[in-house]
Order: C-alpha cells, then sequence, then structure tokens
C-alpha cells in the first residue's frame, strides 16, 4: 500500500478510484488539456544540399508557436529528414500526390521544396497548400515552399485544422495582409482549432509529441 507522502511525491491523485498522474486532471468543467502534437519536417535536397535551412524552419515555427500556443495547441518538431531531389519542384498533381511515398505516420508531415506551381494556374507558384492524397483523401500533409514568407506554415496548418480562408486583412487564413500588425486568429477559429486538435488525438490519428 502506498503512503500518502509517497503517492503525493510521485505526482499521482486519486480520481474515483484510479490514480492517476495529476497533469491528466482538469478542473472541474474543463476539457482536459490537448497533449503537444508532432511536426515532422521532410525537406527536398538539390545538387545534395536542402532547399532551406534550419534558421528559416526555426522562423516557420515560431510563427506557429505564437498563434497556436495561446490556444492550447503546442506543435512541435519531432523529426527531420531529406527528400529526394526528385521532389524538390512540384509542377503537377500527381507531383504532390508522390509526397505520400514520404509521409511518416501519425504525425503532421510537413515537406519543404524549393518551389510549388499553383496546379489551376500553371502560370503562378504557390507558398503553400494542404494537400489531400487524391485516392486515399485520409492522407493529407503541409507543403510550403522555399520562397513562402514567415506566416505561410502557420496559414496550412490553419487549413490542416479545418479552417478555411478569411476575408478579414490581417487574418492568418486571409490573403490580404497590411504588414502593420502580426496576423491573428480570432476567437472561432480557435475554437476550429482545438476541436480538431482534439479530435486528431482522441482518434488516434496524431500520437502526442
Amino acid at each position: 500500500m502506498f503512503s500518502r507522502r509517497a503517492i503525493l511525491s510521485s505526482g499521482l491523485v486519486f480520481a474515483g478510484s484510479l490514480l492517476l498522474p495529476r497533469r491528466a486532471l482538469a478542473k472541474k468543467g474543463e476539457p482536459a488539456p490537448i497533449p503537444p502534437l508532432p511536426l515532422s519536417f521532410a525537406v527536398a535536397e538539390e545538387d545534395a544540399v536542402a532547399v532551406q535551412n534550419e534558421a528559416w524552419i526555426n522562423e516557420q515555427i515560431a510563427e506557429v508557436t505564437r498563434l497556436f500556443t495561446p490556444l492550447g495547441v503546442t506543435l512541435r518538431k519531432t523529426s527531420a529528414r531529406a527528400l529526394p531531389a526528385a521532389l524538390a519542384r512540384l509542377e503537377t498533381r500527381a507531383d504532390r500526390d508522390a509526397l505520400a511515398a514520404h509521409l511518416e505516420a501519425k504525425r503532421i508531415n510537413v515537406m519543404i521544396v524549393a518551389s510549388l506551381r499553383d496546379v489551376d494556374d500553371p502560370k503562378l507558384f504557390r507558398m503553400g497548400v494542404h494537400w489531400r492524397h487524391r485516392k486515399t483523401p485520409a492522407k493529407h500533409w503541409v507543403i510550403v515552399a522555399a520562397s513562402a514568407r514567415p506566416s505561410t506554415l502557420a496559414h496550412e496548418l490553419g487549413h490542416f485544422f479545418g479552417l478555411g480562408h478569411s476575408d478579414v486583412t490581417d487574418n492568418v487564413m486571409s490573403y490580404s495582409r497590411t504588414g502593420k500588425v502580426p496576423p491573428f486568429l480570432d476567437a472561432r477559429q480557435a475554437e476550429r482549432i482545438q476541436s480538431m486538435a482534439r479530435m486528431y488525438v482522441g482518434s488516434k490519428l496524431l500520437e502526442p509529441a
């Protein structure tokens, strides 16, 4: 039988008849905290050199942290790997689909590429996209071009968590920016992100970081 002192020092508490970690209990009426979620990065290489560097990736992550962490949704970089040169420049839908062979299970996969052509208007290039595999739409991931601005990953992760585009200037989900204020998320968007994060964890589609 554990002594009271031993139980307290172990960080465990009783919940009914169960002995649980103290951190597992939320205040009455509040949902349990969302565990940290994993970001898995795959960076394309050209001539054996990554198309973007770690400092650039960290800048993208910093903006994600600024926007998502206050919502109780923590996203952590858990791994990084290389993508072959054949996938550095994505021109077609088939090119985007080919990234499915390089996904890590139960992770939010972020693919960094040299360039990303707009498949609806081939004259244009995109900074990022949230992409679903056309034959198996349950597989989805984020693609970010090496030319992307610092908030692009946050924008595409917004799509990953169920957000659509916004017509509100300076919202991170909007294409309209003044540059005078940092991009933001509103309360309704925050609720959607939290709800989707809980769904991803509860359904085991994502494994906590």
